[in-house]
């Protein structure tokens, strides 16, 4: 299976795992970045990321993080199954929504509980007693079963809950089966992860009820059991998060706190980007150097010593703007570890045909930067679609722009979209949607005589960005071929954050 390894890992968790196998991957991961601190902290139990930001990654290094010793991992990893089955009970109710709510928040306490007895169901007999479980499937087939088993036994024909399952968590079993997970959990924390569907329509009523109860289940939760040591994480898409605070959530000063968002710094992506590749070329005996001669936590060190050797300083072939390599590449991705791998892997790709390999050219850089750009821009129209159905038609009204216009300009180019929207269209709502899916930003400063243009994007603010007539508005570089954006002008637009954490070296 490691002759299937790229250079930098695979784009996605599940691969890099499948490729790896489990105790491999754990030193394939790079744990020295903030996101595996924060989520560490017991009261932290809500975790916002886009696609591609390193949810389910973070998810499994729970299991063998070093900071906490003796933990117990417990992965409840199958969205798809567990709204899909909640759904079904919302489907025939009369209830409106704020009722609806807190009894989706019991089943999923049903859930949740079963969960952890299930994993922890050989370790006291008090937690066996109470388990009905078949052994086959492992976690995923029995939650999936116990949610059926919720439908078929306590819901009736108005979708209300039956008095049984309330009766569950009072009998005397499950009490007894909760005193000891907590004897249990005293001296080895269960950290219980709640992965999350890959995408979501916000126009599905169910399932949006469905995550706001987990929300407001994992609030209470973590409330009343992180100090006894139960731990539970539960991963939002961060596309569809505003939408849940806004209009879903019953109360967000309630249930929505201590948050984390992965929003990556530049220097942690280089530090992750630098670990694979060195972490590759141990693997495939293409260096001599050792893991204990970097500082892994300096980010100057692990530019001089993994970086500049292998992908150089600055571009010397790019005819417009002498430009330094991280930067150039960087500022074609959202600030994502998936995003910056797919690029990176594509310029190896470029560097093995070449016969370079491990050292990277300019041409390598600029050559598959050019070839993985596009794919990354239709990754940000699938992770929308079911938020914006035709997100790629609707974003072609922009085709032929320049890569820094002004603001009335989308309003001159929104009509053009009226036919694509499934549901109510206006100039606002293209407005929004070009700002929520990272294509188009606001320049900071209005001097248009700039080749070095710094922009800001919604996608690393945790609110929305708002674009009005008079701003400055810039195209995101990783969209200009999707869009044939008409390269006039002699500019570079930078799309980092306002914010000391942000600031690189941007030219030579």
């Amino acid at each position: 299976m490691l002759d299937a390894l790229q250079p930098f890992g695979a784009p996605d968790c599940e691969s890099d795992l499948e490729i790896l196998g489990e105790n491999l991957y754990s030193q394939f991961y790079f744990g020295a970045v903030q996101f595996n601190r924060d989520p560490l902290d017991p009261f932290v139990y809500l975790i916002s990321g886009r696609r591609g930001a390193g949810k389910t990654a973070l998810a499994k290094f729970f299991s063998f993080q070093q900071t906490l010793q003796g933990v117990t991992d417990i992965d409840v990893d199958e969205p798809a199954a567990f709204h899909e089955v909640i759904s079904k009970v919302i489907e025939p109710s009369a209830l409106n929504r704020d009722l609806q709510i807190p009894q989706l928040v019991k089943i999923w306490e049903y859930v949740i509980w079963s969960a952890i007895f299930y994993k922890l169901k050989h370790r006291d007999v008090r937690i066996q007693a109470i388990c009905q479980f078949h052994e086959e499937g492992g976690l995923s087939c029995v939650v999936r079963s116990l949610l059926q088993a919720v439908i078929n036994r306590y819901v009736d024909s108005n979708g209300c809950l039956y008095d049984d399952l309330e009766g569950i968590f009072r009998s005397a079993a499950f009490e007894e089966a909760k005193k000891a997970v907590l004897e249990i959990s005293q001296d080895q924390p269960l950290f219980i992860s709640v992965d999350t569907l890959e995408k979501y329509s916000i126009h599905d009523e169910k399932l949006m009820m469905s995550v706001a109860a987990l929300v407001e289940f994992a609030a209470v939760f973590c409330r009343q059991y992180a100090p006894k040591g139960l731990y539970i994480k539960v991963f939002i898409m961060d596309e569809m998060f505003p939408y849940l605070t806004e209009e879903y959530i019953s109360n967000t000063l309630k249930y929505v706190k201590n948050e984390v968002y992965l929003h990556w710094k530049p220097k942690d992506l280089m530090k992750i980007i630098c670990w694979r590749l060195f972490r590759y070329l141990r693997l495939k005996n293409l260096t001599n150097s050792r893991t204990a001669f970097i500082n892994w936590q300096d980010y100057r060190e692990v530019k001089d010593k993994v970086w500049m050797q292998y992908f150089g300083d600055s571009l010397d072939e790019m005819e417009a703007i002498d430009e330094k390599t991280f930067p150039f590449i960087l500022r074609h991705t959202h600030l994502r570890p998936r995003q910056l791998i797919v690029l990176c892997n594509a310029i190896a790709e470029e560097a093995m045909m070449l016969g370079e390999f491990p050292h990277i050219s300019s041409r390598c850089i600029t050559a598959g930067v050019e070839a993985a750009a596009e794919v990354l821009a239709q990754e940000v129209f699938n992770a929308y679609s079911a938020v914006y159905p035709n997100a790629a038609r609707i974003a072609d009204a922009l085709a032929g722009i320049s890569p820094i216009f002004e603001g009335k300009e989308l309003d001159k180019r929104a009509h053009r979209t009226a036919s694509q929207w499934s549901d109510e269209y206006s100039p606002y709502r293209f407005r929004q949607f070009v700002a929520e899916l990272g294509i188009v930003g606001r320049v900071r400063q209005s001097d248009r005589s700039q080749t070095m243009v710094e922009a800001d994007f919604e996608y690393f603010q945790t609110g929305r960005l708002i674009i009005a007539d008079d701003d400055l508005c810039a195209i995101h570089p990783m969209f200009y071929r999707k869009l044939n954006v008409r390269m006039t002008e002699k500019v570079c637009v930078y799309p980092f954050p306002d914010h000391p954490h942000y600031r690189l070296e941007l030219s030579a």
